[in-house]
């Protein structure tokens, strides 16, 4: 083979070799790049378009961020890292000495737990005149610590004082309440400051129009509207009386107003048939249960 011919063969398999790659990179490689960067160019007009609605969204959340800021650091409730039934004993028992003479009796429900917080719930059982008992209720939910309440039953009362003679309107109440406690220590104190002036009421909506005039209760009869049932066994019931001491009563036995209908063991529960002035009522008295902190 002569020596031109082997060049001339040679450039031409490099000519080749050349055209081959040109022809790869101006029918697929180009290509496949220009529609890639094309997509970008698609995303980037798209994120230009719609820049009004992100300029919108970050204005939100930076109102909302100061909004959230704000109402944190004014804060005026803490959260301790455990609720003590001790302890909540004494804070209501505070709570009552700003709102007047109550009668009050406690009982630990349960607790409640999730993973950074809990309540535990106490059933509050007493008789206050309502004005106290508003008062009451109100720093219970606006005092310091955060407590909840979760139900609520009032039940009006018209009874004769043993030393005045005169005649008395109170309210009994029932009420479950939620104390709340939290494992965020920043929760356990706030920096906000809020002035506690207890609202009030200028009615009580539980005085009656006329009164009864009821008789008073010289036999001292267990005012049955007025007690705490305590425990019931077959035919037999024992209640704490608005004088704080423990009777017994049976099927027909005399109550103040009335007398003693049913006693059931299985529910936990005595019936009792009163006459309030000419108006027959019947009033069922329940074993409020309750356990031990742990």
């Amino acid at each position: 083979m002569s020596y031109i011919l082997r060049n001339t063969i040679v450039l031409g398999v490099l000519l080749g070799i050349i055209l081959a790659i040109g022809f790869y990179f101006r029918s697929a490689h180009l290509p496949k790049k220009i529609g890639t960067i094309q997509k970008q160019i698609q995303t980037i007009d798209a994120e230009l378009q719609n820049t009004p609605d992100l300029v919108n969204q970050f204005n939100s959340l930076s109102e909302q961020l100061v909004s959230t800021k704000e109402r944190w650091e004014s804060r005026n409730k803490d959260i301790p890292p455990v609720n003590v039934t001790g302890e909540t004993y004494n804070y209501i028992n505070q709570l009552i000495g700003k709102s007047g003479e109550i009668k009050l009796d406690m009982l630990f429900v349960g607790a409640n737990a999730a993973q950074n917080y809990g309540f535990n719930t106490y059933n509050l059982k007493g008789e206050a005149p309502f004005e106290n008992l508003f008062r009451f209720i109100w720093y219970l939910e606006n005092n310091r610590l955060l407590y909840k309440i979760n139900a609520m039953a009032l039940r009006g009362l018209e009874t004769t004082n043993k030393e005045t003679k005169e005649t008395e309107l109170l309210v009994t109440y029932q009420i479950l309440l939620d104390a709340y406690f939290s494992s965020i220590p920043e929760l356990y104190s706030s920096a906000g400051e809020q002035k506690l002036i207890p609202a009030t009421l200028t009615t009580d909506p539980f005085a009656p129009l006329i009164l009864r005039d009821l008789p008073p209760n010289l036999d001292d009869l267990v005012e049955i509207e007025r007690s705490d049932l305590k425990a019931v066994v077959p035919g037999k019931a024992f209640v704490i009386d608005q004088s704080n001491k423990m009777r017994a009563l049976t099927e027909g036995d005399e109550v103040y107003l009335g007398y003693v209908t049913k006693v059931d063991p299985v529910l936990g529960r005595i019936e009792c048939t009163l006459n309030k002035g000419g108006i027959i009522e019947k009033f069922e008295l329940n074993i409020r249960y309750g356990q031990k902190q742990k």
